[in-house]
């Protein structure tokens, strides 16, 4: 049967909160009509997007990948050595929770309260936390859900260099905590967990979870992916439906061929931070000026629209690791042997194999001290004075280890390595993006305004000299992979010292070139001493310049957008309004983190699923209808039990 050419509610953009929002509408009453319309595949089933342990595989960029859209500074920026920054996004039914890295971490209460606005208070979300989570972790407090459809657990294993991880970070004044996502600490280190099903070994994802779960059970719920929403219909300024095109232009000449859908109560956009101003601007909502240079009839004029956009900054630093060390790096660079045997081992039991983890066991969310302050400079002591200072929830910098090279194997020398993860989590930078076109094909005007702010070089500066630090005292360490970090005067005593002696020697045991070390360029590292004791780096003036040039170089998103349609007063730049309704405009929703009006200290799918169970309630209200829960069953997992846990069995 085909598509039916009116529903009751459209919802454009099947990311986590689009899906989320379809799931409880549709859910909640079988004879109300939803259509969620997603750019992307469906993901149902796709073994690329339900084993863990491959999500690397789709951060590709080769023209074979087509489950992420990549967005590229229009301009090339001063501010990060005239580099242009490229800011993938998720162009999958599921979004980002199709394809990301499932690190499970939720924002601080305090970064809701710093929304100011009614309804969206921490107090307030946490009922909402607590009902889309399945929690399968021990827990010693009262934040986690436990019989929602999103499932959270530790994965089917731990790689042993996480705890490896956990003790020397421990020795540098990181402590250990059983849950650092309890929306309050801001400095402790944990075993990270995962958005995983631990009885299936499977990624916990928010189509899975929401739509298909319903599509299962009721008929009311209607799909359409690879289109991609166009714009909003409008009568006067009440939304009445949208316009789609197919996702690739490649048929009529080129020519623009829209489909309507009519909507009789609701128009809902949840095509995130990049793609919900678009289609805003080519409907007539936004800068009024910019609208009418584009002959766009001005609906409502809302300066504020592609404004203020903010992300999270990572760098990434590798280092090498023992022979000995357990890690992903043969399977990532395609060893056919182990690739076979992890495969084989997902199909006999896919809950306890490898795949069913991402190998980012480890982490941490870490605060300066006052010494640590007096050397981050002015700008940034300013904005923690302003921003930090008197909120003590809030973490300065996340950081994480994989076990493996998170990087393009064809460019490393053989051997075993870990990565480092550190990212900024309330950059002082800001970007901003706008159409350049009525054409939903043509590219947008980008600027992700990264590293713009001049506060937002130290924290990332003092995080990569933490996590150094942590490396070097790890057993595994073998030295740093000299080529993905800073480049120190070979004189300093800064510099870094790649593979030692010993190691090369056991990845080449009859090799006849180990130890030729042509000029100071390349210094091996000293030999493994379990009894050493290390003390903390000394950095020059110029050691922390060519800190800096790294991150001008190096420093990415970390696929976390948000904030480009605020939820604050117009008055002020705002979009929506506390209910998410678009000023100015009558049917016409936003829910997605586009709508946040100041960042989150988070991976953000936690904070896209509460975004979209709070709009879903919001709209369910107007409708006179309330979400049903526990929601539709999970397809492929077992029905949750409801209570915490303190060591499931497996199923």
């Amino acid at each position: 049967m085909g598509h039916p050419e009116e529903v009751d509610v459209i919802v454009c953009g099947g990311g986590p909160a689009g899906c989320v929002v379809a799931g409880r509408l549709a859910y909640a009453d079988p004879n109300l009509k939803v259509m969620l319309i997603e750019g992307g595949a469906n993901n149902r089933d796709d073994p690329w997007v339900y084993r863990p342990g491959i999500y690397v595989r789709n951060m590709q960029r080769d023209g074979i990948n087509d489950k992420a859209t990549f967005y590229t500074d229009t301009m090339k920026s001063s501010h990060l050595r005239g580099r242009q920054s490229i800011v993938p996004c998720a162009n999958i039914l599921g979004g980002g929770s199709s394809i990301n890295f499932q690190m499970y971490t939720r924002a601080s209460a305090s970064d809701w309260d710093d929304f100011k606005t009614e309804g969206w208070t921490a107090q307030d979300l946490v009922p909402l936390m607590k009902r889309l989570e399945n929690y399968q972790k021990p827990v010693n407090n009262d934040t986690h859900g436990y019989d929602g459809p999103i499932a959270i657990s530790n994965g089917g294993q731990i790689m042993p260099v996480a705890q490896d991880f956990l003790r020397a970070a421990d020795a540098i004044g990181i402590p250990f905590s059983d849950d650092i996502q309890d929306l309050t600490t801001a400095h402790g280190s944990e075993i990270w967990a995962k958005y995983i099903n631990r009885h299936t070994g499977r990624r916990s994802d928010a189509a899975t979870a929401y739509v298909h779960s319903v599509m299962d059970v009721q008929s009311n719920l209607y799909l359409r992916t690879n289109a991609r929403v166009s714009r909003v219909i409008f009568e006067g300024n009440k939304a009445v439906g949208v316009a789609y095109v197919p996702c690739r232009n490649r048929a009529h000449g080129g020519a623009l061929k829209e489909t309507i859908v009519k909507a009789r109560k609701m128009v809902v956009l949840s095509s995130g931070t990049l793609g919900t101003p678009q289609i805003l601007e080519r409907s007539g909502v936004g800068n009024g000026e910019l609208l009418k240079k584009l002959d766009i009839k001005v609906v409502s004029d809302l300066p504020g629209v592609g404004e203020e956009y903010q992300d999270h900054y990572t760098t990434l630093s590798i280092y090498r690791v023992s022979n000995e060390t357990i890690t992903t790096d043969d399977f990532l660079r395609g060893v056919k042997e182990v690739q076979q045997e992890l495969f084989r081992e997902w199909e006999v039991s896919p809950e306890k194999a490898r795949l069913s983890s991402n190998v980012i066991d480890a982490g941490f969310k870490i605060r300066p001290t006052e010494e640590e302050l007096k050397e981050m400079g002015p700008e940034f002591n300013e904005l923690w004075d302003r921003y930090f200072k008197d909120k003590p929830d809030k973490p300065v910098m996340f950081g994480s280890i994989v076990a493996g090279a998170y990087a393009d194997h064809a460019l490393l020398p053989p051997g075993k390595y870990i990565t480092m993860f550190q990212y900024l989590e309330y950059p002082a930078s800001r970007g901003k993006i706008h159409i350049q076109s009525t054409n939903p094909y043509k590219e947008p005007f980008f600027d992700s305004g990264f590293m713009n702010n001049k506060a937002d070089f130290a924290p990332i500066r003092w995080s990569y000299k933490k996590t150094r630090e942590v490396a070097r005292r790890m057993d595994a360490f073998r030295g740093e992979l000299t080529s993905h970090h800073p480049h120190f005067h070979p004189g300093s005593p800064a510099a870094t010292r790649d593979i030692d002696i010993k190691t090369a020697k056991e990845i080449f045991p009859d090799g006849l070139t180990v130890g030729i070390h042509m000029g100071t360029w390349h210094r091996p590292g000293e030999p493994y001493d379990a009894n050493k004791v290390h003390e903390d780096i000394k950095y020059t003036e110029e050691d922390n310049q060519a800190i800096d040039d790294w991150i001008a170089d190096h420093v990415e998103t970390t696929w976390h957008s948000l904030g480009t349609c605020a939820m604050k007063p117009r008055e002020q730049g705002g979009v929506v309004d506390k209910r998410l309704s678009v000023f100015g405009t009558e049917n016409l929703k936003c829910v997605d983190l586009s709508i946040c009006p100041d960042n989150l200290g988070t991976n953000t799918y936690s904070s896209a699923l509460l975004v979209g169970e709070k709009g879903a309630d919001l709209i369910l209200e107007e409708l006179g209808l309330k979400a049903r829960v526990p929601h539709a069953p999970v397809p492929h997992a077992p029905v949750p039990t409801g209570k915490p846990t303190t060591q499931q069995a497996r199923h």
